[in-house]
């Protein structure tokens, strides 16, 4: 259960910003609160901001983060660390290091912080911490190749320091080789948390979860998902097929090349999906490339909310909106907040440009997140609407629509654009 992320000098996002999960002490909407133990967390969080402003930004900065952790140990000793990009518009900061932080609830219920600073050809800080009580006691330390730990620690970690290099982070290279507590927080890392952005190739990694579905369960969640989202496909057919058979058909090896560039990826593999329409009781059947986007983009996301909801997982998706209408969104984020749908406590956090979502009555304020674009020095900032004063019976949407908490584009009519 992920409760903060926060990241500094990334891209557009020059100081230190924080989404926080950790709920407020307001009351309302309880089934929007997730319990574990003695913690909470909010089962969901909306991410609105102008074109540009950083929104896409912040989700990207998860990926790395999530994608740095996952390829770490594969990483070849003379390998730039991938898709780390600091802040360009300040000297001071271009070649300073991202940094990166992560606080979660793992499968072992204890509460675990870790960060690291890395450029791309090291990384300079790392830390991971764990709370046995209410303070923290700490696994490992490291600046630069300086890996520190507790005394009692040292037969265990000694000769896997020796192991690491500068360009690896020592919480994957200590579970590699059987640290027993990094095993739990790292594997957190890399299988609770999945982040959907242009770092993802999202359609073929779908389309493989669908095609390996052994039991039937997939196909029945992604069936009956669709039809309550009242599109009548009642039924669909995944064939893996001969690349020269389909000059069409999506492709794994080139969108994976380019979301895990330094990574060994495997030969092609290439589907073909069938989906079934039922039309006066005549069954008919369409290429999956013939449905709509919104169909799609459904389709595509349906592998990745069966699983975080049978597992707890934490999804963040970047524009969860796109090709999808209103409805159908707010009915997404409902499902997280059913307890009986939502009972392992998944998460959702996601961008988006549907303004119908901004309500009380859906959200609590500390839910609902802007990202602004300071036009002067091109900095993000990201905040709550929990750090204004709304009263309950507010309309946000307008009040939003209306620039009254920021984030929104601020548009020059008239004018000649020839000139």
């Amino acid at each position: 259960m992920l409760l903060q992320f926060s990241v500094e000098n990334y891209k557009s996002i020059k100081e230190k910003a924080y989404l926080s999960l950790i709920p407020s002490t307001n009351k309302e909407h309880p089934n929007n609160i997730a319990s574990i133990g003695k913690y909470s967390a909010l089962k969901s969080a909306a991410i609105y901001g102008a074109n540009a402003s950083g929104k896409t930004n912040l989700i990207e900065a998860m990926a790395t983060a999530a994608l740095i952790i996952a390829t770490s140990e594969t990483r070849p000793v003379a390998a730039e660390i991938p898709h780390i990009r600091p802040f360009k518009f300040d000297e001071n900061t271009v070649d300073k290091p991202s940094s990166f932080e992560f606080i979660f609830i793992a499968d072992d219920n204890i509460k675990y912080v870790y960060g690291f600073s890395a450029d791309r050809n090291k990384v300079h800080e790392e830390y991971l911490y764990y709370y046995l009580s209410s303070t923290a006691s700490t696994i490992f330390e490291r600046t630069d190749n300086q890996i520190d730990y507790p005394q009692k620690e040292k037969h265990a970690l000694d000769p896997l320091k020796e192991r690491n290099t500068p360009n690896k982070l020592f919480i994957s290279t200590a579970t590699t080789w059987n640290y027993k507590k990094t095993y739990i927080p790292y594997m957190w890392l890399i299988r609770s948390l999945s982040v959907l952005s242009d770092f993802h190739p999202l359609l073929p990694i779908s389309l493989n979860r669908l095609a390996d579905d052994q039991d039937g369960s997939l196909k029945k969640f992604t069936i009956n998902l669709l039809h309550h989202a009242d599109i009548n496909i009642d039924d669909y057919e995944i064939d893996a097929i001969d690349q020269k058979d389909e000059p069409n058909a999506f492709l794994l090896t080139s969108l994976l090349k380019n979301a895990l560039p330094n990574a060994q990826v495997t030969p092609s593999k290439t589907f073909r999906v069938t989906t079934a329409h039922k039309v006066s009781n005549i069954k008919y059947q369409l290429n999956l490339s013939e449905e709509s986007k919104g169909t799609r983009q459904l389709f595509t996301l349906s592998p990745f909310l069966k699983e975080v909801f049978e597992h707890g997982k934490t999804l963040v998706v970047d524009e969860l909106d796109a090709s999808l209408h209103s409805f159908l969104v707010q009915y997404l984020v409902d499902l997280f907040h059913d307890p009986e749908i939502n009972s392992k406590n998944a998460q959702l956090v996601f961008s988006t440009h549907d303004t119908n979502l901004l309500s009380l009555d859906t959200f609590r304020r500390d839910q609902i997140y802007f990202v602004e674009k300071n036009i002067e020095t091109a900095e993000s900032s990201v905040y709550s609407l929990d750090e204004f004063s709304v009263r309950k019976v507010e309309n946000i949407e307008r009040g939003y629509l209306l620039g009254r908490y920021g984030a929104i584009p601020f548009l020059q009519t008239g004018g000649n654009l020839w000139e």
